[in-house]
């Protein structure tokens, strides 16, 4: 009986090198062409107070976005999104997934033939515990709707995932069936212990993108009703670009269902995937996991005096980019970061963590060129994954579904983003600068606090953070 307790101990070292070191499928970490055609648009959602009144105002451009080039698409429809249900929301809260299932409802009895896909996370069903009943509207109108299979990502919290791969995720017969309060929302149908035990590896298809023939939209916003009020951002592009988005959301689909291949396959030979010239600006370029860090990385290595790096961000923890943005302001660039005090989710509130102790770090290594304000939330988040480098003659905008930590640009959630360089008065460019400029100086309202308002240079704290952040025993 004695080795027992070795052979499990085998078990589990062999479940978390295999999780670690597993290949990811093909079509992830995609860094696409740089491409000269196409345009860009840049949308936002905010949540504001005006100076002196204790009103909310809302402004909500990103889901009509959304909801026009689903009207307006032809050729086909894929949309991959993370969070697509109305658990949890607040009795005022946005009927957002309830309008989309509705929006995409009536584009398929106007074009019946035209191909749709719909790809999502296992964690509307609470990882297998109950059906997902906006998605399955869309099945039961003949919506082809695909659960990414998360099995296929590597594990992010090697430490429970090493057990669960080889042992747990094989008692799901016995456990599926035992069910427990849902941790979404008390109100929802039950999960089960199989559910939890699937949740615990922390792994996510975290993307928010459509794609049409005509154009992609790629944003920071869930079609979920809790999250109606958040702050957030989104990139809407035309050209080239399009087959690239498509070609990534196809890896999805592939590796997730064996039926998916054949209408999306027939989508994809319509495009053009021609590479186009990289000679100059502007470009459009598609990143994906991995990709975004490599990518974002090259960009903030070559700012210095003279240029202004913004930053908008909900989570920020990646110790690479955290390096990178430190050294871009001690080589003389200004860093101005707007980031998410981590105090709301979801009617609970947090502890600040892992912004808030992270950021005391950042600013003792980056000197005085770095600067921090808070969003000041109340209740919603501000949610947005938004990066813009101004220079004399050319900016960099970047804006996507990847929060900056190690899950998220690691390689261990699906993500996705678009690029685009240009001249620093391209309009999309332009717009973004004014978004930030807006909320770092409170222009017409109030939008953000000083850094000492929510500073916590709490030591043990960092180090929590950094020992979630290193072993993925966190929800960031």
């Amino acid at each position: 009986m004695k080795i027992i307790p070795w052979l499990l101990l085998l078990i589990w070292g062999l479940g978390m090198v295999y999780g670690l070191g597993l290949a990811l499928p093909p079509g992830l970490s995609m860094a696409g062409l740089k491409h000269r055609q196409g345009t860009v648009e840049f949308y936002y959602d905010l949540a504001w107070s005006p100076a002196g009144a204790e009103a909310r105002v809302y402004e909500s451009r990103i889901f009509p976005a959304l909801l026009a080039e689903i009207a307006g698409a032809e050729d086909f429809l894929i949309l991959d999104m993370f969070l697509f249900n109305d658990l949890g929301g607040a009795p005022d809260a946005p009927t957002l997934a309830a309008e989309l299932t509705a929006a995409l409802l009536a584009k398929k009895a106007a074009s019946p033939n035209l191909p749709m896909v719909v790809i999502s996370d296992e964690i509307n069903t609470g990882y297998g515990s109950y059906p997902a009943p906006h998605l399955e509207q869309l099945r039961a109108a003949g919506i082809e709707v695909v659960f990414t299979d998360l099995t296929r990502l590597r594990d992010s919290n090697p430490v429970y995932s090493g057990l669960w791969r080889p042992l747990l995720q094989w008692l799901e017969p016995l456990t599926g069936r035992l069910p427990l309060a849902n941790i979404f929302d008390p109100a929802a149908p039950p999960m089960t212990l199989a559910g939890y035990l699937r949740l615990l590896n922390f792994k996510a298809n975290h993307r928010k993108v459509l794609v049409t023939g005509r154009a992609a939209l790629i944003s920071s916003a869930n079609p979920h009703d809790a999250s109606g009020r958040h702050s957030n951002i989104a990139l809407l592009a035309t050209g080239p670009v399009v087959a690239d988005v498509l070609a990534s959301e196809l890896a999805v689909a592939e590796f997730s269902s064996t039926g998916s291949g054949l209408a999306l396959q027939q989508a994809v030979a319509t495009q053009d995937l021609t590479p186009s010239s990289e000679a100059s600006s502007p470009t459009i370029q598609l990143l994906t996991e991995v990709a975004i860090r490599e990518g974002l990385l090259r960009e903030i290595a070559v700012a210095g005096a003279g240029d202004t790096v913004w930053l908008g961000m909900f989570y920020l923890t990646d110790r690479h980019l955290l390096r990178a943005l430190a050294a871009a302001a001690r080589r003389g660039a200004a860093v101005r970061l707007i980031l998410d005090p981590n105090r709301d989710a979801f009617g609970h509130e947090k502890y600040g963590l892992p912004n808030r102790p992270l950021a005391a770090r950042l600013k003792r290594q980056a000197g005085p060129n770095l600067e921090i304000r808070w969003y000041e939330t109340l209740g919603e988040q501000f949610h947005p994954k938004l990066l813009l480098i101004e220079g004399a003659a050319r900016a960099v905008l970047f804006g996507g579904s990847a929060n900056f930590t190690r899950r998220n640009i690691g390689g261990y959630n699906l993500e996705s983003g678009l690029l685009f360089t240009a001249a620093p008065d391209a309009p999309a460019i332009r717009e973004a600068a004014a978004f930030f400029n807006r909320l770092w100086h409170n222009r017409d309202g109030l939008y953000t606090v000083d850094y000492q308002d929510y500073a916590d240079p709490s030591p043990v704290k960092e180090a929590l953070v950094v020992f979630q952040e290193i072993t993925g025993l966190s929800t960031f």
